[in-house]
C-alpha cells in the first residue's frame, strides 16, 4: 500500500514570521549521578522544584519557554520586545537562575542530596523564525534557525570548555551589564560550519563559588 501520510488531511500552517530573538539553553549538570543515587521520585521532585522557579524568573523578565526536554529548557527572550532589551532581559535571567541554583543547593542539594546541583548555559542571540506548530490539535511555538542550532551548542559546550555560562559575541555586544571577567574564544561548535567568537562568561565546573563570583553574578 502506498505511504500517503505526507499527503493526506495535511492543513498548512500560517507562514512563520522571522524576528530577532535571545535564545537561552539551559541543562543541568551531574544529573546522572542524581539519578544513580536517589531515587526516581527523588529526582523528578528536584528537576520539578527547580525548573518551577526558573519559569517564574523567565516570565519575570519577558521570556518564554519553548520546551522542556528531560533535564533541559529551551527558552527565548523577544517576542514582544526589541533585540538588545531582549538580550539584557536573558542574561539578567540567567544571574537570578544561577543565585537559584546556589540557594537551592543550600537549602537541599549539599545537605539531602550529598552535593550541589550545577547548571550549564548558552545563551545567543540572531534572526529565527517564529510560528504555531504542533503534531496534534494543539499548535504550540516553533522558533527555528540557524541561531537556536547555535545557541544549543554554546550550551553542550560548556562542559568541554569548563565554564558555566558561555555568550556568544552576538549577544555580549548587546549587554549593557558585562560580566567583569568574560574570556574571548573562537571555537569550532559541532554541526556548524562557521566558526562562533565567544565569551566564557561563567566559572569552572566545580569550582568554589566565592564572594567574587557571587557578587559578579549579583550585578
Amino acid at each position: 500500500m502506498e505511504n500517503n501520510y505526507f499527503l493526506q488531511n495535511q492543513t498548512l500552517p500560517a507562514p512563520d514570521k522571522e524576528q530577532e530573538l535571545a535564545i537561552l539553553f539551559l541543562d543541568i549538570r551531574n544529573f546522572t549521578g542524581l539519578m544513580e543515587s536517589q531515587s526516581g521520585q527523588t529526582v523528578i521532585q528536584v528537576v520539578r522544584r527547580l525548573f518551577t522557579a526558573f519559569g517564574q524568573i523567565v516570565k519575570k523578565f519577558e521570556g518564554r519557554v519553548v520546551e522542556i526536554a528531560g533535564d533541559s529548557l529551551y527558552i527565548v527572550f523577544g517576542l514582544q520586545t526589541e533585540i538588545k532589551a531582549s538580550v539584557n532581559n536573558a542574561y539578567q535571567a540567567t544571574k537570578v537562575m544561577f543565585q537559584t541554583v546556589n540557594l537551592f543547593n543550600e537549602a537541599y542539594a549539599e545537605p539531602f542530596y550529598g552535593g550541589p546541583l550545577e547548571i550549564g548555559v548558552g545563551l545567543h542571540a540572531g534572526k529565527v523564525f517564529v510560528g504555531e506548530f504542533g503534531l496534534d490539535s494543539t499548535p504550540q511555538l516553533s522558533v527555528m534557525g540557524l541561531p537556536v542550532n547555535i545557541a544549543s551548542r554554546l550550551q553542550a559546550k560548556t562542559r568541554e570548555l569548563d565554564n558555566d555560562l558561555i555568550i556568544s559575541e552576538d549577544a555580549y555586544q548587546l549587554l549593557a551589564d558585562t560580566p567583569a571577567t568574560a574570556g574571548y574564544q573562537t571555537v569550532q561548535l559541532q554541526g556548524i560550519k562557521q566558526e562562533q567568537q565567544i565569551r566564557l562568561a561563567g566559572k569552572s565546573y566545580g569550582a568554589t563559588q566565592n564572594l567574587d563570583y557571587l557578587l559578579a553574578i549579583s550585578g
